[in-house]
């Protein structure tokens, strides 16, 4: 009867493995940087504007393909300063002003080294409240740090990133504004595993860490 068992658990075992599993991770971030705001075609004795730091924070989530590819979105938020000031010859003060961003990422990433990565991707950013521009739209991100996973799934980031916000608008303007962000954020995440449907026994069932 035992052997008869065991020689049913092993035939089992197939199935479970076989079902559909991945891993993915979900992680928490914050950071700032530098910002600059620019007309792609500048206006000949228009005033300007400029950049003064930003700050932002959100979450990913990310799908492992394999040890070294994988999928990334997620959303944060980003804070813009900057003030503006009069055309040349013209009499006036600086204004300064702020305004925020909603971040939806999609990205690759590229894992090597056991540590690094590398990743690049589109992001579409959604203006919140008033500011000097509309820069609602898609734009490009592009970014490199280092990740160290814990024994116990979690794990610690540092990522070096530039991002170009509104490279195509949205909301259409006569002469447009981008943004560019350059700057560095550390997050600390956990690394889970999403089970597929297994066909084996409530006791040989695997069980899941989180889902």
């Amino acid at each position: 009867m035992k052997a008869r068992l065991f020689i049913f658990f092993m035939l089992m075992a197939p199935l479970c493995m076989g079902q559909k599993t991945w891993y993915g991770e979900i992680s928490g971030f914050a950071g700032g940087g530098t910002n600059s705001i620019f007309r792609v075609d500048e206006l000949v004795g228009a005033g300007s504007v400029t950049g003064t730091g930003m700050w932002t924070a959100g979450i990913d989530l990310r799908r492992l393909f394999g040890d070294h590819f994988s999928l990334e979105t997620g959303l944060g938020y980003s804070h813009q300063y900057y003030y503006t000031s009069p055309a040349p010859g013209v009499p006036g003060d600086d204004v300064s002003g702020s305004f925020g961003l909603i971040i939806i990422p999609v990205t690759a990433r590229f894992d090597f080294l056991k540590w690094f990565f590398a990743d690049a991707g589109l992001v579409t950013s959604l203006r919140t409240g008033n500011a000097y521009a509309e820069l609602t739209g898609l734009g490009a991100t592009v970014g490199a740090g280092f990740q160290y996973n814990f024994k116990s799934d979690v794990f610690i980031r540092i990522r070096a990133y530039g991002s170009q916000y509104a490279m195509l608008h949205f909301i259409p303007e006569e002469y447009p504004h981008t943004l560019w962000n350059s700057g560095v954020t550390i997050g600390a995440g956990y690394r889970f595993i999403r089970l597929g449907k297994c066909n084996c026994p409530d006791g040989y069932r695997p069980k899941r860490k989180f889902y």
